[in-house]
């Protein structure tokens, strides 16, 4: 406010300098400017320092005014130090101007009445009482009207002012995370307040959400950090688990191919075991023959020894009548019957070997007859022999098949295991990814609420999913629009 006062002593102090009037603005100056100097170091911010600034500005007027001889320009001086009051943004130092220029006004058109100052150029010294009056009237009707009309703008600029000190209180409080401004009911009238109060409603619901929402995504990254690591650690026992089948199957695969193979050669050995039983089976087959050629033979000699029974026993029939005719004979004759007698000798003897011959005959033809029994009896046997070889051969192609396609059946349960330990492996690095994310995650709902835990908000005012965003009551008006009137330079 010091810059218009000083604008305005210069210019006095020019008119002076024309005028011859110099001495009058010099004496304002050095009584007013440190008495304003003083209130205003004494009393900064207080409201006596908006009148003493508000009645320099009117002095310095009614100094122009005197110095211009009442010339109606010097008058304008009132109004223009009077809109610089709306600087005050108070009506009240407005009102004190006016009050002051009023009490001049009358006072000097009294004493230009009588003919002591020139206050209306209009007017003479003495003029007369009506027109003073008239020139009085219309002027303090301009200052009232005037003063009214800033006044009105003064208000409302107190207004504008006290809601752009509580929008920079909101921002320096929101600055540092205090969200819980109170706001007057009254403040709440004007538009820039109720914008405010909106915007604070809004932005205390969004971090309230966004709170709860870090809150939950805090919860679900820690579950799902919990939960990762659980699966991780199965996937891992999977893992392990399938690399174990691996190897199982593996030397399962090995095994079988080794009883594959050992199961050909078993095969092969019964192939070779059912020609040999074949073979057995036709040598006791000519066996069985010889032997049933023998027992024939052997009959053929029993009945050829029946033969020599026969002539043995005509020996001794002819041997006896050669002895019956020796006798008869006489001497003559018994040479005859020796002859005979040995004749039967031989014939007894050939009885007896005959006899011998048959016993070894019967017990050789017993012995065949049993030898073709048992040769009979192998034989059976070795037709129940190949029966079982061929079936058993028969047995062990299926097995040999069968070994065949298990082992067939393993190769691919091995190629399966070996691509699933495979698939393991990769979503074992894809849960490793995945694990990370969630840790990153909950690391970063962390820090969000942290965030968020910085502002500070009245709970009450957080609005609920469900619940329309209505305005809330507001107590207490701020200190900041109670201040005392400060210019706003």
């Amino acid at each position: 406010m010091w810059l218009p006062a000083f604008a305005h002593l210069l210019l006095c102090l020019g008119v002076g300098l024309a005028t011859g009037t110099l001495g009058l603005t010099v004496i304002f100056a050095v009584t007013a400017f440190p008495l304003a100097a003083l209130v205003q170091w004494k009393l900064p911010g207080h409201i006596v320092n908006g009148f003493i600034k508000a009645a320099l500005f009117m002095g310095l007027s009614i100094v122009l005014i005197e110095q211009s001889g009442g010339m109606i320009e010097a008058h304008f001086s009132i109004f223009i130090m009077l809109a610089v009051l709306i600087l005050y943004s108070d009506w009240r130092v407005i009102a004190f101007g006016g009050l002051v220029i009023a009490v001049h006004h009358a006072l000097f058109t009294w004493l230009q009445y009588g003919g002591h100052v020139h206050l209306y150029q209009s007017v003479g010294s003495h003029g007369e009482k009506a027109s003073l009056i008239a020139s009085l009237l219309m002027h303090a009707g301009a200052v009232v009207a005037q003063v009214v009309v800033l006044g009105f703008l003064a208000r409302e600029l107190r207004h504008m002012v006290d809601d752009s000190l509580t929008v920079c209180e909101f921002a320096e409080t929101a600055s540092e995370g205090r969200l819980d401004m109170s706001l007057s009911s009254a403040q709440l009238t004007r538009p820039a307040i109720a914008s405010i109060s909106n915007m604070q409603q809004k932005l205390t619901g969004t971090l309230g959400a966004a709170r709860e929402a870090a809150k939950q995504v805090n919860a679900l990254g820690d579950g799902l950090f919990k939960a990762h690591d659980s699966v991780r650690s199965q996937a891992r026992h999977n893992t392990a688990q399938v690399e174990r089948v691996s190897a199982a199957a593996t030397e399962l695969a090995a095994t079988t191919r080794e009883s594959a193979e050992k199961t050909s050669q078993t095969r092969q050995l019964a192939t070779e075991a059912e020609l040999a039983a074949k073979s057995g089976g036709a040598k006791a087959a000519s066996l069985r023959d010889a032997m049933q050629l023998l027992e024939e033979n052997a009959r053929n000699i029993a009945s050829l020894l029946g033969e020599i029974d026969n002539i043995t026993f005509q020996t001794n029939l002819l041997t006896l009548n050669a002895s019956v005719e020796a006798a008869r004979a006489g001497e003559h004759d018994r040479g005859f019957a020796v002859v005979a007698s040995e004749v039967r000798t031989l014939a007894q003897r050939t009885s007896e070997t005959a006899g011998r011959i048959r016993e070894r005959v019967q017990q050789t033809e017993t012995g065949v007859r049993s030898g073709v029994q048992q040769t009979q009896d192998v034989d059976q046997t070795m037709q129940q022999v190949m029966k079982t070889f061929q079936e058993v051969a028969s047995r062990l192609a299926e097995i040999d098949h069968a070994t065949s396609q298990q082992h067939l059946g393993i190769e691919d349960l091995d190629a399966s295991v070996g691509e699933m330990q495979s698939s393991i492996q990769r979503s074992a690095h894809s849960l490793e990814d995945a694990h990370r994310l969630a840790e990153h995650l909950a690391q970063v709902a962390t820090s969000l609420m942290a965030s968020i835990n910085e502002f500070t908000f009245h709970e009450d005012s957080i609005p609920s999913t469900t619940a329309k965003h209505d305005r809330p009551t507001l107590p207490a008006p701020s200190a900041a629009s109670l201040n005392a009137p400060s210019p706003v330079t």
